[in-house]
């Protein structure tokens, strides 16, 4: 029996025939609301988490570049899919999008497997690196391990993700994102109090929601959506040209997410070095800053099927009328963010169940971080819109520059000068300087690139 798309999903000819804004409404939209689903299972494993302790919370924060690492290899790897489908469909190659599907799949089982074996070996050691606190340590390795063993879901959720939108479909990876985050807001307290697992708990609720996630996902590939791509047993058979080509565009996209949780667990030593609380805050800040960050990046996702499609179809016009509309939108939603922060820290304080010496230390901590969202979801926009157009490498480079050039030598200067504050106003300049990096680096790329489609 013929299977048809229900009307929240896109075909894929219509990724170059429907009007930009309404398209990208459609496209952007699904994903935007997975986003914040996932923004809100982060905020409330870590408001439960805090419950246990402020060293569980601690533990958790020190987690967070694993997890980073972990969504850097399979969103590298995914970001490679999307660029692969969506240009060859924007080509009207369906076969080869096909094979781009199945072998971008095959690559995912490396990164699980990379992440079984540092949950085995590596976790003792670094979560060393960070801090001498045994509780912190103890509680630390429980999570971490437990993430790293199980992150199969975590992993191919992702992958499923990329090859759904890259032919269009954003229906199935918001679906499987809502549910998974409804699995974990339900399981956590289950988990962690109900069956008095603690942070096991809390580790174990996370897995678990991501492998349901992953079960929709993979329904939506092989079920609901082979009308639109038709992934076959036949293209599963590995094709070195095929892996060439996704990892050509997602490598540099992995070690640019890479870079960043590197950085992220540098900057979280430099912190760690003021105590308990202060770590603790600077996770409830990249929590509950992940309401405006996630989000945008949910746009991107909705923008860069059809940005690789019409660079594909060499429609330069499209391809700048659709990013415009997601600089819009990314401005508009971190912003929001952005003034939730500086307006009212202590309702974030709150979320957490800050102790009195977080509260000191949070609020004007908050009000120091909510000022470089303002400019952050314009400068992400700007920097995805690279990929879909085969230039991962200057999306890498853009994130080099930021993270390593600016952040690091930023935090570390406001350290010495200022301390704890320092360190602070050193995270937040770096966006203002890294939005004049990349906004040249997108003048260079319409230049060089988007203008001259079709001339060729």
């Amino acid at each position: 029996m013929k299977l048809t798309l229900n009307h929240n999903e896109v075909s894929h000819e219509k990724l170059g025939t429907e009007p930009v804004n309404t398209l990208l409404l459609k496209m952007a939209l699904p994903s935007v609301i997975a986003m914040l689903m996932q923004a809100l299972y982060n905020s409330v494993d870590s408001m439960f988490v805090a419950k246990i302790s402020s060293e569980s919370l601690a533990a958790v924060t020190l987690a967070f570049p694993v997890s980073m690492i972990i969504g850097a290899m399979s969103t590298g790897i995914g970001v490679g899919i999307n660029s692969s489908i969506s240009r060859n469909l924007g080509a009207d190659d369906v076969k080869s999008a096909s094979k781009a599907a199945a072998n971008g799949m095959l690559l995912g089982f490396g990164t699980v497997a990379i992440m079984i074996a540092f949950g085995l070996l590596g976790t003792d050691w670094y979560l060393r690196l960070y801090t001498d606190d045994p509780a912190v340590i103890s509680a630390g390795v429980t999570y971490v391990r437990t993430v790293s063993l199980l992150a199969f879901g975590n992993i191919f959720t992702q992958i499923s993700f990329s090859v759904l939108q890259g032919s269009g479909n954003m229906t199935f990876p918001m679906i499987s994102q809502l549910v998974g985050g409804a699995c974990v807001i339900a399981l956590d307290p289950l988990f962690i109090f109900g069956l008095g697992m603690g942070i096991l708990g809390a580790a174990v609720a996370s897995s678990f929601s991501q492998a349901i996630a992953m079960a929709i996902g993979m329904y939506g590939i092989f079920v609901r959506n082979r009308e639109n791509l038709p992934v076959s047993r036949e293209d599963f058979r590995p094709d070195a040209a095929v892996m060439k080509d996704i990892l050509a565009v997602g490598i540099p996209s992995a070690l640019t997410q890479a870079t960043t949780s590197v950085v992220s667990g540098i900057i979280s030593k430099m912190i760690a070095g003021y105590g308990t609380a202060a770590i603790s805050v600077y996770g409830g800040y990249t929590r509950f800053s992940s309401f405006g960050i996630l989000p945008v990046f949910g746009v991107t996702r909705g923008m860069n099927p059809i940005l690789g499609y019409s660079y594909g179809a060499k429609d330069k016009d499209r391809f700048k009328a659709t990013e415009k509309l997601a600089l819009i939108a990314g401005f508009v939603i971190t912003t929001i963010s952005a003034l939730v922060f500086l307006l009212a820290p202590g309702l974030i304080l709150r979320f957490i169940s800050a102790t009195p010496e977080m509260i000191e230390v949070g609020r004007p901590a908050y009000r120091i971080l909510a000022l470089p969202l303002f400019v952050s979801g314009v400068s992400i926009v700007m920097s995805q819109s690279f990929p879909p157009a085969k230039r991962s490498y200057l999306t890498m480079i853009y994130t080099m520059l930021r993270q390593v050039g600016i952040m690091i030598p930023l935090c570390l200067i406001g350290g010495r000068t200022w301390g704890m504050t320092g360190i602070w106003i050193g995270y937040a300049a770096t966006d203002y300087i890294a939005l004049i990096v990349v906004l040249g680096m997108t003048i260079w790329f319409y230049r060089n690139v988007i203008s001259k489609l079709g001339e060729e």
